[in-house]
């Protein structure tokens, strides 16, 4: 096995398993709010359940790193998509973040303010919420594991075509 094949492997490692403690952190927060709340609506328990689906995707891709299956970047980069933006505009809002974020953004609610944000698994849906709120958020960590991904892709593509032309 070649240096590049161990590397591949380890790093692919890593990220299985960032995805799934992400994923079980994200559900063990959604299941903490369903405990704690006395009185939910269904469609509050739709929302969660819509979270702890994307919680569960996160620990799929993670399951796929770790057992090398030929397409789990590819679920690994949708993911990280999924996380890559968060939106507040008109009163509805949306934002999922499974793992650990670093978030630079900006607030235009009131006036032009720069946003810092960070923390672990996290995830929002506002309907009718607040209408003057308008905000866009950009994941950091996110859209380093995507370039992240992107340069594995392109690695292992350079791997496959040398090792057919050998």
């Amino acid at each position: 096995m070649s240096n590049f094949q161990t590397l591949v492997k380890i790093d692919n490692k890593k990220l299985g398993w960032y995805q799934i403690i992400g994923g079980i952190f994200g559900i063990l927060s959604v299941l903490y709010v369903i405990i704690i709340l006395p009185h939910i609506s269904r469609l509050l328990y739709s929302v969660y359940l819509f979270f702890l689906l994307f919680y569960g995707y996160s620990i799929f891709c993670g399951t796929l790193c770790l057992n090398k299956t030929r397409k789990a970047l590819t679920y690994s980069l949708i993911n990280q998509y999924l996380q890559l933006i968060s939106i507040a505009l008109l009163g509805y809002a949306f934002s999922y973040i499974s793992g650990v974020y670093i978030s630079v953004g900006i607030d235009l609610s009131k006036s032009i303010e720069a946003t810092f944000d960070f923390g672990i698994s996290k995830g929002e849906i506002l309907f009718n919420s607040d209408p003057n709120r308008l905000e866009l958020k950009l994941n950091l960590v996110a859209l380093g594991l995507i370039y992240w991904i992107e340069k594995q892709n392109k690695l292992n593509k350079i791997q496959e075509s040398t090792s057919n032309i050998n």
